[in-house]
């Protein structure tokens, strides 16, 4: 790839602070990079980044790279000793924060006594480095100093228990076949010749960060929002002419909660791709985002052990909604029943597992990486099948689906039939302990705001929508006036919100109200 312009705009905040060009970054980079270095031993691997998302983020990430260290984007949604439990486990010589979380900083340094350097990325701190010092540091036409580190990836997993663990994916060249087959699949290459990506989901989650790695490559814009809001959104899109972004469903689905009326007030017609990852898209969240932007939506399939696995294409979207896609390049997928077989028959359900992009392995845990292989394919826990077509279809994590009976009922099904109820504005399905069954169907539902529904109304809906066993009973269906609990990158915290309910429900006075 040709590098872009230097004039041509790398990252800007949404409202038009903190704007800067290419030829600047690499001018900052390469400064920081030279001055880094001479605060540093020439021993030091890693890098980490904790802080929300703005062009100060990609800068230092660019710093990393140009070090050839190997980064772990930090989840700053953590506690402190969490964050410091990975600062320690993925070995961070040099951390990058966020001043508003000096506090934090504060606590953490004590406990992580590998790192040898902190740096404040847009603020001064009392024992750190600066951002902007390291830069003046240097001379402008400073260059970053030799090495021989082979970089890669460390990202930490949210797990269901215990501690993340970090998935580590090696450096090394680019593959030209699979990036320019990704760039397709993912509807990247529409944008060209000038991308333009909006980031508005948390840099530390895999998927903003593949699309900032090719968006880097193709000489791309970045235009930054610190949280996301709806209106925003479109104002930005309107404003910088976005022409493509990933977001989660759940942030798609804001954005369709807004009035048609004020969504139809914003020019969208610069955007060319949209892609939703991260959790099942809802059909009626496909269909009323095509009808907003047209047929730009992308759907993709993988996890960050995984790398890209299956990718729906705009063509085949409407076709098959609850289908997430067809094999992405070079990603092999069997699925295997509970004796390990592998399961060749369409609409059979088994557990996926894929090869082609995996990761090299669970930093620091052997056993771990062991436990999630077949061979040369790996699992992250996932139950899906092929239909006759070839196309894949989740069912739901094997950790999330419900056994009542002895059947068994993947809650993913029937959240997407609860999301078309034009009502109903977030769905969560569960299971919860019952005596007689093991497991019963549970349905937390949060309404459109002035909505009034009933348990029952809600289940004469959704007759012959979806098979009545998989449904709740009607005293299993809990309306809710707060939004559930989401990580930042839209994924539903179901442990949370199940504990939550299994608290109230024990409580009569509490059980037709939460």
């Amino acid at each position: 790839m040709q590098p872009p312009p230097g004039d041509r705009l790398f990252a800007v905040m949404s409202d038009g602070s903190q704007a800067i060009t290419w030829g600047e970054m690499v001018v900052k980079r390469n400064r920081i990079a030279h001055s880094l270095a001479n605060h540093l031993p020439s021993t030091i691997v890693a890098g980490a980044i904790y802080s929300t998302n703005s062009p100060a983020w990609a800068v230092s990430h660019e710093v990393c790279d140009v070090m050839g260290l190997r980064f772990s984007p930090i989840n700053w949604h953590l506690v402190p000793d969490e964050i410091a439990y990975i600062v320690d486990d993925c070995d961070a010589d040099v951390v990058f924060f966020g001043i508003s979380f000096a506090k934090n900083i504060a606590e953490i340094r004590p406990k992580t006594p590998k790192v040898k350097a902190w740096v404040c990325m847009d603020g001064v701190v009392e024992g750190c480095l600066s951002l902007e010092a390291l830069a003046n540091e240097a001379p402008v036409d400073a260059q970053p100093p030799k090495h021989q580190r082979k970089g890669g990836q460390l990202g930490y997993t949210g797990g269901t228990s215990g501690k993340p663990k970090g998935a580590f994916r090696a450096g090394g060249p680019p593959d030209p076949k699979r990036s320019m087959a990704t760039m397709k699949e993912w509807g990247i290459i529409r944008m060209m010749p000038h991308p333009i990506h909006l980031v508005s989901a948390p840099m530390y989650h895999a998927m903003p960060g593949a699309w900032f790695k090719i968006g880097k490559a193709l000489g791309s814009t970045f235009v930054f929002t610190e949280k996301f809001d709806a209106v925003a959104t479109l104002m930005a899109i309107e404003k910088y002419k976005v022409n493509g972004f990933y977001m989660p469903p759940i942030l798609l689905k804001r954005l369709l909660q807004l009035p048609k009326e004020q969504r139809s007030g914003f020019d969208t017609s610069s955007v060319k791709t949209i892609m939703s990852s991260g959790a099942a898209c809802p059909t009626n969240v496909k269909q009323g985002i095509v009808d907003m932007f047209g047929p730009v939506l992308h759907e993709l399939y993988g996890a960050s052990e995984l790398g890209g696995v299956a990718v729906m294409d705009p063509e085949h979207m409407l076709q098959k909604p609850r289908s997430c896609g067809k094999a992405a390049y070079g990603i092999e997928i069997i699925l295997v029943d509970e004796q390990k077989k592998k399961i060749t028959e369409p609409n059979v359900a088994g557990e996926i597992y894929c090869k082609g992009f995996n990761i090299d392995g669970y930093h620091k845990q052997e056993g771990k990486t062991q436990e999630a292989m077949l061979g040369d394919y790996f699992s992250v826990g996932d139950v899906g099948y092929f239909d006759a077509d070839g196309f894949l279809y989740i069912s739901d994590r094997k950790i999330d689906m419900v056994v009542s009976g002895g059947v068994n009922i993947y809650p993913a099904q029937v959240e997407d039939v609860l999301h078309q109820h034009p009502q109903v504005a977030d769905v969560a399905v569960f299971g919860l302990p019952d005596q007689e069954y093991g497991e019963r169907v549970h349905a937390a539902l949060k309404l459109v705001d002035g909505a009034k529904l009933t348990a029952r109304s809600v289940l004469d809906w959704c007759a012959g929508k979806i098979g009545k066993f998989q449904l709740p009973r009607e005293g299993d269906i809990s309306f809710h006036y707060e939004d559930f609990p989401r990580t930042e990158a839209g994924k539903l915290r179901k442990k949370v919100l199940r504990e939550q309910i299994i608290k109230a429900t024990s409580a009569p006075q509490m059980k037709s109200r939460l």
